[in-house]
């Protein structure tokens, strides 16, 4: 039968090693607090001992089966009750009721030993006081970590979902676009089924990370804005897509932007009247400044009960992503356009080459 024992981190040998050499200066504290101390005896060491004792006592037990269960007076009646026990040895040999006393011959003016010093009565207080405030305290931390930890798990949860929501809903709309390519037997419908393998390819095997560089995200952009102009007509629907800055180096979470730019084709392009759309990246240092602009016309025909899952789920993820003022949604509307501007405080890390 084979015997195996727990691993030993070195965060517990130093936490023993702590806790050896602070009862052993509590041990040496009565003798250095004495002017003339007596001969050493084991006995001595009885009370450092009897108050080590309560110590953890109070620490393991006490204070978890008492006052963590908020049985206050049975909490306080026994840490006093046992405190006095410990102490009770030195009050009957001091009463001359346990052992004897031996009275040294001192030098004029000296102090006696048969009185102990005063620090000694505080230091079973003070064993009551740090064993039950780093109970407590400890306590508290490891509760906070655990909710901590649980709000973690929540918010990945969370952001999961809402990113599986992207891919589906990107894919249906630019699906319809390829669609009404074919449709019109385009020639373009090869060119754009090759942009959207290239999407598809970003979002399977890209877009599951964390946070991706900026540079791939740009470059997803700009395969959609190209998707989207091999459907329009170029006189029709004026599109501009301007990127300005170091984009190198920065991170950004996957799938965040598509949505104002795809929100734009969709409700800022009209058959019947002249469209524009602008989308336009800065970014200076830790900032970035994404804005999009897109005509406005007043809505006809039936309203898609889809067309209100991009902009919802995107304003979730950066509340998420991006909490305590490290992103700014600004939405302007006026009566011929629609303008979007999202200014974010990027993640910067050193991006691995790409092979």
């Amino acid at each position: 039968m084979v015997f195996s024992f727990p691993r030993v981190t070195r965060e517990q040998v130093l936490r023993v090693i702590v806790h050896v050499a602070a009862w052993v200066a509590v041990a040496a504290l009565p003798r250095l607090l004495s002017e003339n101390p007596p001969p050493f005896r084991v006995r001595n060491l009885l009370l450092p001992l009897m108050v080590a004792g309560y110590f953890y006592l109070n620490y393991y037990v006490l204070v978890p089966r008492l006052f963590a269960r908020k049985k206050f007076a049975l909490y306080f009646l026994a840490a006093a009750g046992l405190l006095a026990l410990v102490y009770l040895p030195m009050l009957l040999r001091m009463a001359g009721l346990l052992g004897h006393h031996v009275h040294h011959r001192l030098p004029p003016g000296a102090m006696h030993y048969s009185r102990p010093p005063q620090g000694l009565w505080l230091l079973g207080v003070l064993a009551w006081i740090i064993s039950t405030g780093m109970r407590i305290t400890g306590e508290w931390f490891t509760t906070e970590q655990a909710r901590q930890d649980l709000a973690n798990k929540q918010l990945t949860a969370e952001l999961a979902f809402l990113k599986s929501q992207v891919s589906p809903h990107f894919l249906f709309n630019t699906l319809n676009n390829i669609y009404s390519l074919a449709h019109l037997k385009s020639d373009d419908t090869p060119a754009a089924i090759l942009k959207l393998s290239q999407l598809m390819r970003y979002m399977l095997y890209e877009s599951e990370a964390a946070r991706v560089p900026l540079l791939r995200e740009v470059e997803y952009l700009r395969n959609y804005i190209d998707l989207q102009r091999l459907r329009l007509d170029d006189e029709q629907v004026h599109i501009r897509f301007t990127v300005d800055g170091e984009l190198t180096g920065a991170l950004i979470e996957p799938m965040l932007l598509i949505p104002f730019v795809e929100n734009a084709f969709k409700h800022g392009v009209s058959g019947r009247h002249f469209s524009r759309i602008a989308v336009d990246i800065i970014v200076r240092e830790s900032r970035l400044l994404f804005t999009v602009q897109n005509s406005r016309f007043a809505p006809t025909g039936t309203l898609d009960p889809n067309s209100g899952i991009g902009l919802p789920n995107v304003r979730q993820r950066l509340h998420l992503l991006y909490p305590d003022g490290r992103h700014q949604l600004l939405l302007e509307e006026t009566s011929d356009e629609f303008i979007i501007e999202l200014t974010l405080t990027l993640a910067y890390a050193p991006v691995p080459a790409r092979g």
